[in-house]
């Protein structure tokens, strides 16, 4: 096996070299990091960023890995517009991982009072921020009554040597475990990896059944069964070529304050009251970065997209078979792109989307000539073919999302649907304006316009 976070990086770098920076002056981890993120997303430009010397720890740090629809979709080798069909195609064929007796993510093995994690980076991204923060953990964990194992991402803010508080999102299936632990009276045992391949972070972010092992989806999105190996201090099998792992529990009944943090909202949620992760053991390469997630900036944002579109693409196939392309474009937002067939499939979609994923908020379905990548295009629709008494769908005090900055409590909220399809079809509306098709597709851009001036300040995403 030779995919790994690593080797990813270090793929980009060849093939793309303007799309890996490197920097080697000091920085701050308070702040620093991520002013410069912002600096480069503020030029359009978001290469991964390799900081060789964070201040006050020798563990390196990478972030903006995510940060390119183009990098996520070549983890999974695919073209960006055909991210999500590969994303499903790939799924369907499970590939269960390879356990071997150990790998680089054992060189250096820490337990009880070795343990320190001041050691690991201590990363603040904004400035309400309660402290610092692990950003791009993907926690493991074992259901106490079915032994399903599950991944996910939650955040952990440090609070001293072997402590940190979590994350555990309202009725997600990491949640769901740690309840029925806690109804034991007993510790939810978990290891969280640090410094993952893309295609592992992308199966990890699958929406599925709970029944559905994560290992088996980074697999088949990788294209080769992960490499696994036993954990120091628990029935666990952890990524042999993952940078860290921190091993520990999170204990019934405890819990600390934790934040404000800046959520991908781009708000910052105040404090709550949250479990307590102790810290047993830590492994790691000898030579081990920290993966860090640019909270509520592209790095963050296009991680869990293409996941969420798949899984919303299968949700309104099911109910409108010619369902042509899903994007989420904004938090708690979709566009669904439908050749309509009857009245009432544009509804339809609505309902698929807002049944499937309690995250979604707001749903703007439109037809098939609409390119829902161009967000000009999508509200040229809503303004042309949709009317607000007829066409717009309100559904109050359901379910949403714990993270919405304007729910009513504990993510009970309001949603709503737009259908911005033709009525009664298509076909019944006047085209639009257009050149004609063989001009249009005669004419090359770089024929009349400086190479120079097409790839200014965009360059390559």
């Amino acid at each position: 096996m030779s995919q790994d976070l690593r080797s990813f990086i270090e793929k980009v770098r060849q093939e793309s070299p303007e799309d890996v920076l490197t920097i080697s002056k000091e920085v701050d981890p308070r702040f620093e990091i991520t002013a410069l993120v912002v600096k480069l997303e503020q030029e359009r430009r978001f290469p991964i960023m390799v900081f060789e010397n964070v201040k006050g720890t020798k563990f390196p740090v990478v972030t903006n890995v995510h940060a390119s629809r183009r990098r996520l979709a070549s983890a999974i080798g695919s073209d960006p517009r055909a991210a999500v069909a590969n994303y499903l195609r790939r799924i369907e064929q499970p590939i269960p991982p390879k356990e071997v007796d150990t790998g680089p993510v054992k060189e250096v093995i820490l337990k009880g009072d070795q343990v320190d994690l001041r050691a690991i980076p201590q990363i603040v991204h904004h400035q309400d921020d309660a402290g610092p923060y692990l950003t791009a953990g993907i926690t493991l964990a074992k259901d106490p009554l079915s032994g399903r194992l599950n991944c996910s991402f939650n955040r952990l803010m440090f609070i001293d040597k072997n402590h940190t508080s979590i994350h555990l999102t309202l009725a997600k299936h990491l949640w769901e475990f740690y309840t029925n632990a806690e109804k034991l009276k007993q510790p939810l045992k978990l290891a969280v990896i640090l410094g993952a391949h893309p295609a592992w972070s992308l199966g990890a972010l699958n929406i599925g059944s709970i029944d559905e092992e994560e290992f088996y989806l980074m697999g088949a999105l990788a294209g080769e069964a992960m490499e696994v190996v036993p954990a120091e201090t628990m029935d666990l099998k952890v990524p042999a070529r993952a940078e860290m792992i921190l091993e520990g529990e999170i204990p019934p009944f405890e819990r600390v304050d934790e934040g404000p943090f800046g959520e991908f909202t781009g708000y910052s949620l105040g404090s709550r009251k949250r479990e307590v992760f102790h810290v047993k053991a830590v492994t790691h390469r000898k030579d081990a970065f920290l993966h860090d997630i640019t909270v509520g900036h592209l790095d963050h944002l296009l991680l869990s997209t293409i996941p969420m579109e798949a899984n919303l693409f299968r949700s309104v196939r099911a109910m409108v078979p010619s369902v042509k392309a899903v994007r989420i474009p904004a938090p708690f937002t979709v566009y669904v792109s439908i050749e309509k067939k009857t009245e009432g499939q544009g509804k339809n979609a609505i309902l698929a989307v807002l049944g499937s994923d309690m995250y979604m908020k707001h749903v703007i379905v439109v037809d098939h000539d609409i390119d829902i990548f161009n967000d000009q295009r999508v509200q040229w629709a809503v303004g042309t073919r949709c009317q607000a008494d007829r066409d717009v769908t309100i559904i109050n005090n359901v379910g949403g999302s714990d993270l919405d900055p304007s729910d009513l409590k504990d993510g009970v909220t309001a949603k709503m649907g737009i259908d911005a399809t033709a009525k009664p079809r298509l076909d019944t509306f006047t085209p639009r304006h257009r050149v004609p098709k063989d001009v249009f597709e005669r004419l090359e851009l770089k024929d009349f316009v400086p190479a120079s001036w097409l790839t200014q300040k965009d360059g390559k995403r």
